[in-house]
């Protein structure tokens, strides 16, 4: 069960990602860099994301603290988008409130599974 919530929550941190490059979140956030630097700071995000599924689907220590890690970071897209730093003019497609709740529930699923 831990393993396909972790494939489901990482999918959706992933789709807001997609949306995120469309949304143009480093003007959003004030990110450095712009285009470069979002997508540079994505290299390791994915690379976690991939490598936490197979310690995850192995049960190890290193699954559990990706998993606790994924999770909250499922919760960051609700907290940044609709709490902290909210505009009325980004993530606000039906599509997009789809995935950030959903992703609310996914990475909470995620952490208490792992916890």
């Amino acid at each position: 069960m831990l393993t396909k919530l972790y494939i489901f929550n990482a999918t959706l941190l992933l789709l807001h990602e997609i949306e995120s490059g469309f949304e143009k979140e480093w003007e959003i956030l004030k990110l450095p860099g712009k285009i470069t630097g979002f997508l540079i700071i994505h290299v390791p995000i994915i690379l976690i994301l991939f490598y936490g599924l197979l310690e995850i689907d192995k049960g190890t220590k290193t699954g559990s603290i990706i998993g606790i890690i994924s999770g909250i970071g499922g919760l960051v897209p609700f907290w940044v988008h609709k709490v902290f730093v909210y505009k009325r003019e980004h993530f606000n497609k039906a599509i997009s409130n789809v995935i950030i709740y959903l992703n609310l529930l996914a990475g909470a699923g995620v952490l208490i599974l792992v916890i």
